[in-house]
């Protein structure tokens, strides 16, 4: 298959991938996770997925959704810089639960939960940077937020 050919598939799937992210339950699930979730150990979250709510299932709908389109990546379905081009939110999705992962997986059980991911992000110096630079906008979110009062 010509490079041409294979840039048009690659560009095909991301487009299905989009469409996936504007689905409804999905948009919910994105707007909580991107928003108000953010998790401050391993203990936090391992409740938060654990509660089996409407916001667990908004976690897992998220997390495995990224997880999914990264494990493209890793079987050469979507090229990684293409991918990096297009999907920052990846990026922050995974910086709000990097710090506490491996706690996570212990507590779970689940040694291989959220690889692909891992994998994707931290497999490039491009991946660790934006992450680095992820995590940053994560702690002023934070700082932000305990200055606001609660209503």
């Amino acid at each position: 298959m010509e490079s041409t050919e294979i840039a048009i598939r690659q560009a095909e799937l991301v487009l299905k991938l989009y469409e996936l992210r504007r689905e409804p339950v999905m948009r919910l699930a994105r707007s909580y996770v991107g928003g108000e979730f953010l998790p401050s150990s391993a203990d936090e979250l391992t409740g938060l997925v654990a509660a089996g709510n409407q916001q667990s299932a908004y976690i897992l709908q998220v997390y495995g959704y990224w997880d999914m389109v990264a494990a493209f990546v890793l079987h050469g379905a979507i090229d990684e810089s293409l991918l990096y081009d297009v999907c920052p939110e990846m990026y922050f999705q995974f910086a709000k639960i990097q710090p506490h992962l491996s706690g996570f997986r212990d507590k779970m059980g689940l040694p291989e939960w959220m690889k692909s991911l891992e994998n994707v992000v931290d497999g490039s110096l491009e991946g660790r940077s934006r992450l680095a630079h992820m995590r940053h906008n994560l702690e002023e979110i934070r700082a932000h937020r305990s200055q606001v009062p609660r209503e």
